[in-house]
């Protein structure tokens, strides 16, 4: 089995086409609340292919995440 760090690896060597950008989403809504939200945009040949909603969550976490994103460490599951 490939590590996680050989993968990330091997797809800078072979051109990485993964791009994230993160958001902060606020809520202004009086009823529910003004809760604020991390959310980060997962790119892959420029099509968003996920939306990964981080409620609770810091912008560090959120910046970990797109980095990984960006690095090849998260991998998507196929159906």
């Amino acid at each position: 089995m490939e590590s996680l760090f050989a993968k990330a690896t091997w797809r800078k060597k072979m051109g990485n086409n993964r791009k994230s950008q993160i958001r902060l989403v606020v809520n202004n809504d009086p009823v529910i609340g003004g809760d604020s939200v991390y959310v980060v945009d997962l790119y892959e040949n420029d099509k968003l292919v996920q939306v990964r909603n981080l409620p609770g969550k810091s912008r560090s976490y959120a910046e970990d995440v797109a980095e990984n994103w960006d690095s090849g460490i998260i991998q998507l599951l196929v159906d």
